[in-house]
């Protein structure tokens, strides 16, 4: 096996190296959508971690790398404590989930002990406010909220499209693609929280690029929100104990708080999705994915 980096600034210069050459194995240009682009950085920080250790590729049927990447990203998450910040603060950069990932595959395949790993997501862990601290109180957050969010994508026109989008984002609520922001960094987030779901896949729908700090913000006032729900009637806190439903009010909301939709739309598409109880059966959030628990972050 090789030798192991006897630093931290070789371990910094090795992980650099692979997420250079992760980086550059890209698309060019716009063509990789957010999901591929998370999804490659995980792959490739597997694979290039066992090549420098001297450990085969991984192999095996579907089933089986599946389930490899599931105990990768179990490891992940364990490392995630030795980070920087909150432990259970998913929402980390592109190089940090690269990093998580490169070190855990090492763990997984005995190169390294886990307690080594600690050290190095210690020692490596950078960038830690790059996607900022979500409290929203910046100053100019007034004059954000007056104007809509730019979109590049138009929302639906009809109950019937609006149906069709929401339940196109349902099924992939488990599994929502990180959301790249205006600062260039992915937002990723919790896909076991709908609310977090919700409002990325929305975001993601209209095309948006927004600051990062800004998405936190609009998952903080979706949540106040939330809480009030009690106070909005009956019919919507019950809708509000169905998980579809709850995602569909987080969906529309989302809408209503970017400027690309009134009240009297969302409450139309709450509707016609409470009307249509059947579309959303069988169909369930999106197939878990490992890096989807930094996204359900990521």
């Amino acid at each position: 096996m090789p030798a192991l980096p006897g630093s931290s600034d070789a371990w910094r210069a090795e992980i650099d190296t692979a997420f250079a050459t992760a980086r550059a194995a890209l698309a060019a240009g716009d063509e990789t959508g957010d999901e591929e682009l998370w999804h490659h950085m995980e792959d490739r920080a597997v694979a290039l971690a066992r090549e420098a250790r001297g450990l085969p590729e991984l192999d095996g049927c579907a089933e089986d790398l599946d389930r490899l990447v599931d105990a990768i990203t179990d490891l992940t998450e364990r490392l995630r404590r030795h980070g920087g910040g909150d432990p259970e603060d998913h929402h980390i950069s592109e190089r940090q989930f690269f990093l998580l990932y490169y070190v855990a595959a090492q763990v997984h395949g005995s190169a390294i002990a886990e307690e080594l790993a600690g050290v190095v997501v210690h020692d490596c862990w950078e960038d830690l406010d790059a996607v900022g601290d979500g409290d929203g109180d910046g100053e100019n957050d007034d004059d954000e909220e007056d104007e809509p969010w730019p979109i590049t994508r138009p929302p639906p026109a009809s109950p019937g499209e609006w149906l069709a989008e929401v339940l196109a984002a349902w099924r992939e609520s488990a599994n929502p693609p990180p959301l790249r922001s205006a600062e260039g960094r992915p937002v990723v987030v919790d896909g076991r929280n709908l609310r977090e779901s919700g409002v990325i896949l929305a975001l993601h729908r209209r095309g948006c690029t927004p600051p990062a700090e800004g998405v936190y913000g609009l998952i903080g006032v979706i949540s106040e929100m939330e809480d009030d729900i009690a106070g909005l009637g009956p019919e919507l806190a019950a809708l509000k104990r169905n998980p579809a439903m709850a995602f569909v009010l987080y969906y529309v909301w989302t809408h209503i708080l970017i400027g690309h939709a009134d009240e009297a739309t969302a409450m139309t598409v709450v509707q016609e999705a409470a009307g249509n109880p059947d579309a959303f059966s069988g169909i369930g959030p999106g197939q878990k994915r490992g890096s989807a628990r930094f996204r359900r972050p990521n």
